[in-house]
């Protein structure tokens, strides 16, 4: 079937605008005037009156969690909490209404201990006022340090005495007691939480399907395979082809996927998965590990101590170079492009490191290799990245958090090189935007607003943070769309509105370019299309 949009503000291939674009099979196959594009019109075709509204392409979001978000939903979610003692009663409200009976699992996510009054983390003897009886997991918004309750470190098997595991670490107090804060630990307590079914599965994939459409988003690039208790990897990718078969998935999924080390590697190999298996709606990527923290938890590895934390440089997850020298070097060799989330600078060094040893091995492998987030960086470090041809995902939703504690943990000498996500797009490197998301919100207007502001979502500070590290908002609309394409080897086929490519497509209530640019962060999305259907519409 034939479907036009009409009287339309459409962003081109070329820069410019049309009013009018033809679709039909999912793919667009003309954009024009009104005049013309109104006369290919048959007594099939169906015509939608865009109202003059504003047409970009689908906002494709290169790095977050979407099975985690849909997990998420129901669970409590402590990122508006501003004390423990609000953090505790809402996860006390959520036992009540709930009736969660006794043993099991109550999980909680998003709390900022820097957004809290009381300025520290949670503990075990913070969670055990909610409960002794129900094991108890709360999540760092960066999901790189979680706490747990007493109950929870029983069934972890973590006492006093207890040995640190291979990966990750738990805190001890003076005392040698746990405190129950852990690091890099998540995956571990996800291990003994009951997994759910297939079909519980695809459920958290709609809901979250739906969510996602009504803010924009037709593609995302998503680490999912540890995203649900269990970690069973093959659960999560039958959930997401039988949606995308029954055409239920709303969203287009290009996986990262989650595989570690490499009897990880051996063992999704084995199960007959390989890159690029799947179809335009859900397809396996690229390869997707970590060498670090986070910067707010202070895991984040540096080559130097933390400016506020004097003998701490972070955790680094691969303590031998060849252990991750080896899995890039294998994903390299089968066609496998890698994505590696490296926010310290030291992280970076192994990730590049590695990534350039991989290449220079066999050349003759042309993969699309990137590093995640790439924040605290250097001179050195940036052309390397761009001589290699690596892509760096990048999450300008960041700042909101970030510009308020960056100084304080690198100095302002590291912050020269840090968040050069503007300097690295001049200099051709792919920047695809991402929003790591439930890490921050998904919506990809509070990203827009972020990386052409540098402001927070309070207007602080009033002159934009470093405002040589901004974007315009062409530059960050072609990162939301063409550069993530990219990453995914999609660029001619999507992030465009051109003959050929695919009708995905987000229409807006307000004109983004004719705004101010601190009103983009509260526009309204009007209708989402992908494959040529509308997926939302407002109001409906």
């Amino acid at each position: 079937m034939k479907t036009i949009l009409f009287n339309g503000k459409v962003q081109t291939g070329d820069g410019g605008y049309c009013e009018a674009l033809l679709m039909e099979d999912g793919v667009i196959t003309a954009v024009g005037t009104n005049a013309e594009i109104l006369e290919l019109a048959d007594e099939n075709t169906k015509s939608l009156d865009l109202g003059g509204r504003l047409v970009l392409p689908g906002f494709n979001d290169s790095h977050m969690h979407f099975l985690n978000v849909g997990y998420n939903f129901s669970q409590v979610d402590l990122s508006k909490t501003k004390s423990i003692a609000e953090a505790l009663e809402l996860c006390r409200e959520y036992i009540r209404q709930n009736n969660v009976e006794k043993g099991r699992w109550v999980q909680c996510f998003g709390w900022n201990e820097d957004n809290w009054s009381d300025k520290r983390p949670l503990d075990r003897r913070d969670l055990d006022q909610i409960s002794t009886e129900h094991p108890i997991l709360a999540a760092r918004v960066c999901t790189h340090a979680t706490a747990v309750n007493s109950k929870a470190l029983e069934l972890l098997n973590i006492r006093k005495g207890s040995p640190q595991p291979e990966t990750g670490a738990f805190e001890v107090d003076r005392d040698g007691e746990p405190t129950g804060m852990l690091y890099e630990m998540l995956s571990q307590v996800s291990s003994i939480i009951p997994e759910p079914t297939v079909e519980e599965i695809k459920k958290m994939i709609a809901d979250m399907g739906r969510a996602a459409s009504a803010k924009g988003l037709t593609s995302v690039q998503s680490d999912d395979l540890e995203s649900v208790p269990g970690n069973n990897f093959r659960n999560v990718i039958t959930a997401f082809q039988e949606l995308a078969g029954a055409g239920e998935l709303p969203v287009r999924v290009y996986e990262q996927c989650r595989l570690t080390d490499m009897a990880a590697y051996r063992r999704f190999a084995e199960a007959g998965y390989r890159v690029g298996m799947g179809n335009d709606v859900f397809r396996l990527g690229a390869l997707k590990t970590f060498c670090d923290g986070s910067l707010g938890a202070r895991t984040a590895w540096l080559k130097d101590d933390y400016s506020d934390a004097p003998g701490v440089k972070g955790i680094s997850i691969y303590e031998k170079d060849e252990d991750l020298e080896e899995l890039v070097q294998a994903a390299h060799d089968d066609g496998m492009s890698v994505a590696i989330h490296c926010i310290g600078d030291a992280a970076a060094e192994q990730a590049v490191r590695a990534i350039e040893k991989a290449i220079a091995r066999n050349p003759h492998t042309h993969n699309r290799h990137g590093i995640v987030h790439a924040q605290i960086l250097n001179a050195d470090l940036i052309e390397r990245i761009r001589a290699a041809g690596i892509i760096a995902y990048i999450q300008p939703v960041f700042l909101e958090y970030d510009l308020h504690i960056a100084e304080d943990r690198v100095g302002s000498e590291r912050l020269k090189d840090s968040y050069a996500f503007r300097q690295m797009y001049e200099k051709g490197i792919k920047v695809p935007f991402g929003t790591d998301s439930p890490v921050e919100d998904f919506n990809p207007l509070k990203n827009l607003y972020c990386a052409v502001t540098g402001k927070d979502f309070n207007g602080y500070p009033p002159q934009g943070w470093h405002k040589e590290k901004l974007f315009t908002l062409a530059q960050a609309v072609e990162c939301y769309t063409q550069h993530p394409a990219y990453a995914s080897f999609e660029e001619e086929k999507k992030g465009l509105l051109a003959p050929g490519f695919l009708a995905d497509m987000v229409v807006f209530e307000q004109d983004l370019f004719a705004i101010a640019p601190e009103e983009i962060k509260d526009a309204e999305v009007y209708m989402t299309i992908m494959g040529g259907k509308i997926r939302y519409k407002k109001g409906e």
